[in-house]
């Protein structure tokens, strides 16, 4: 049976990626007079900013990446407004499932300043019953703490949940976790990277999300179209 719906925010309700990209461009190059590759960044979208940062600076101090990630957050927040945009369906799906009484909430690693400003800038903060963000855990995606947290709050078992996300380490949180991992395919990670980090069934639109809600029936296996949308 389930229960509730939990998503993840960037690349899944919020089209962030160019902004994303672009913030830590301008933090390498500015920061540290480097070049650094598209790739390169989204290669740990889905991780915390910190841990993003840790990643591609493994031999940095804690000083020096506290350094990076101010450096990070004034472009990002320069540019928040201009560079994000709602995906495409994710405002009627959500006041849909909203009308429909059924408890959702927004696991996130953002920092709580900015996830609450992305929803609030849509009209869609109301519509959660939690929005668990990076300061509200100790860890943090893949750990699977951010959605125990988020389902202890609504009062559902973990295996009566789905988390949708778009990153691989949002369906290891979602696995970990026990929830039901829906992958969200949309403009940054391949589909077969979903598939192979645990991801129960993928959707390539806000359509096809509601449509799997309804149906709550998912492939038994990783056959014929399970990666191509087909």
């Amino acid at each position: 049976m389930i229960e509730a719906l939990l998503f993840d925010l960037d690349g899944t309700i919020l089209d962030t990626t160019e902004l994303i990209v672009q913030s830590f461009l301008h933090t390498f190059r500015e920061g540290l007079g480097k070049t650094v590759s598209r790739e390169e960044v989204m290669e740990h979208f889905g991780k915390s900013l910190d841990d993003e940062f840790r990643a591609m600076c493994s031999s940095f101090s804690d000083d020096q990446i506290q350094e990076l990630v101010t450096l990070y957050r004034t472009h990002n927040h320069a540019h928040h407004d201009r560079m994000v945009s709602l995906i495409p369906g994710a405002d009627k799906v959500l006041r849909k499932l909203a009308g429909q009484k059924v408890p959702m909430g927004v696991v996130t690693s953002k920092r709580r300043d900015m996830a609450l400003h992305g929803l609030k800038l849509y009209g869609l903060d109301e519509i959660f019953s939690t929005i668990v963000h990076y300061d509200s855990t100790r860890q943090h995606k893949p750990d699977p703490e951010p959605l125990h947290y988020a389902l202890t709050i609504l009062g559902v078992l973990s295996s009566h949940a789905w988390y949708i996300g778009d990153s691989p380490y949002d369906m290891m949180a979602a696995k970990a976790a026990g929830c039901v991992a829906v992958g969200f395919c949309y403009n940054t990670f391949a589909p077969e990277k979903l598939v192979n980090s645990g991801a129960d069934s993928l959707v390539y639109s806000w359509s096809e999300l509601y449509a799997l809600w309804q149906t709550k029936e998912l492939p038994n296996e990783k056959g014929k179209g399970w990666a191509t949308g087909e």
